[in-house]
């Protein structure tokens, strides 16, 4: 039996993409209607621990209370001071929380606590009088990242009250806004703002409304565009614009036959050899609310070996290629408040050539894979870092030299990935991935054909050590 021809393969191709773009569509359709039920909830039971030692330290407390947004709900000082004792911090913490030294463990049981009591993040402050003889409170945001604090300042307290409140507003108004979860009925709020009856001036009369939304102004898509785009959090995986990955990978190659009959079929193998890689996706309708769309993105990636070389025993070297490229769709669906589901399809360009000699060039395993690629990957937090699995399934369109010379040579391919992410700082983590593919064969040789064997393997295996930028 002959090897279908490229007309045939191409239909059978567009076929299996349009079936897999229906499902695609059904699941996510499915995912956005049930999403209103399964996902508004936990966005109103954010709340976050405020926890103050010191002289003073009641009023300071009383101060930051009074500026969390309404939606953000406040642990109990006596649960979370419970949670802290649990944790391992019976004592104060002290000037040891202004020392970046000193306070790891601190920081880890405060966090630790945080998790316990179910906050979102912890306030934690020290009132104390400084090296120069000034008193201030020294206030560190804790939450469940082990990067960069998001708040780590002092606020002076030798002033007045309001002094105070104004200092602890602008070092901590950023941080609140942009955990708290957006009001209820802020839409509905939004329209009747713009009917300008009754609620407009009653907002006026607050003094919150006219520097709240210059504020929002500012912060544009960290808030969502106010005249009814959706909103998104920066720097969250699950609502980037966003996101650029560059790496080192150390690949591997192995290609062997089963079932060899004839002298010129020879194997190969490589492990090691490093290459640079860079990846990137956009969601260009993240900020929208069109369901389907403001989760699909464009996705990219390429990947090149560095002074890779082949030899036969203890031959001369040989100039080798390995590249790897991807193109293609992702729908993002959020599960849960962190959790993530991709969808994807797309194609890839695999090539792994050896610049042979004419005689030897008809015996190497040089391949060139178009291949059809549709697949499914999660990203799952454990604790402070996240997990990534995948797996995909690969459709040769055109597969290289090494099969145009078996008769009936029929390819497929599957593909996997896992790997870990581990925040560094906001927006950015380190990225520890393996990547594998595999391709099996199998042949259909006639009397007398040069070449004969049963079939083959060819594996690809990537370690990548990569940084990541989420926006």
């Amino acid at each position: 039996m002959r090897k279908p021809t490229r007309t045939t393969t191409l239909f059978l191709s567009m076929s299996l993409c349009g079936r897999i773009l229906l499902g695609l569509s059904a699941a996510t359709a499915v995912t956005f209607a049930l999403a209103p039920v399964t996902l508004a909830a936990p966005k109103a039971s954010k709340s976050i621990a405020v926890h103050i030692e010191g002289p003073n330290a009641e009023a300071i407390r009383e101060d930051i209370v009074a500026l969390l947004p309404e939606t953000l709900g406040v642990v109990e000082p006596a649960a979370f001071s419970k949670a802290l004792k649990g944790a391992g911090q019976t004592k104060a913490v002290g000037d040891a929380l202004v020392s970046k030294a000193l306070r790891k463990k601190a920081l880890d049981r405060i966090r630790k606590a945080g998790k316990a009591a179910k906050a979102e993040g912890v306030i934690y402050g020290v009132s104390r009088t400084n090296k120069k003889k000034k008193k201030e409170v020294h206030l560190v945001y804790v939450d469940e990242n082990a990067g960069d604090l998001a708040v780590d300042s002092a606020v002076p307290l030798t002033g007045s009250r309001d002094d105070r409140k104004k200092a602890l507003e602008e070092l901590l108004g950023p941080t609140l806004a942009q955990i708290a979860p957006p009001p209820a009925e802020e839409d509905k709020a939004s329209k009747d703002g713009e009917d300008g009856e009754g609620d407009g001036e009653e907002n006026a009369g607050d003094g919150d409304g006219e520097g709240d939304g210059e504020e929002n102004a500012g912060e544009g898509e960290d808030a969502g565009a106010r005249d009814g785009g959706g909103k998104r959090k920066r720097n969250d995986v699950n609502s980037a614009l966003f996101s650029v990955e560059l790496g080192v990978e150390f690949v591997g190659r192995w290609f062997d036959y089963s079932d060899p009959r004839t002298n010129n079929l020879r194997p190969y193998s490589v492990f090691g050899q490093p290459a640079l890689s860079i990846a990137g996706e956009v969601y260009p309708l993240a900020s929208t609310d069109i369901a389907v769309l403001k989760g699909l993105g464009i996705t990219a990636s390429y990947a090149r070996a560095l002074g890779l070389n082949s030899a036969v025993g203890d031959g001369d070297p040989i100039s080798t290629t390995y590249q790897r490229i991807n193109l293609g769709l992702r729908e993002r669906l959020s599960i849960g408040e962190a959790s993530q589901l991709g969808i994807s399809a797309g194609l890839r360009f695999l090539t792994f050539e050896i610049e042979a000699p004419a005689d030897l060039a008809r015996t190497v395993p040089n391949v060139s894979y178009t291949l059809f690629r549709a697949g499914l990957d999660g990203r799952f937090p454990v604790g402070p870092v996240a997990l990534a699995l995948g797996a995909e399934y690969l459709m040769p369109l055109s597969s290289g030299a090494v099969y145009e010379r078996f008769t009936g040579a029929s390819v497929q391919g599957i593909g996997a990935l896992a790997g870990v992410m581990i925040p560094v700082a906001t927006g950015i983590e380190a990225r520890v991935l393996v990547e594998y593919a595999r391709f099996f064969s199998s042949f259909q040789p006639e009397q007398g054909d040069p070449y004969i064997a049963g079939g083959a393997i060819d594996q690809y295996l990537g370690l990548r050590l990569a940084g990541a930028y989420v926006y």
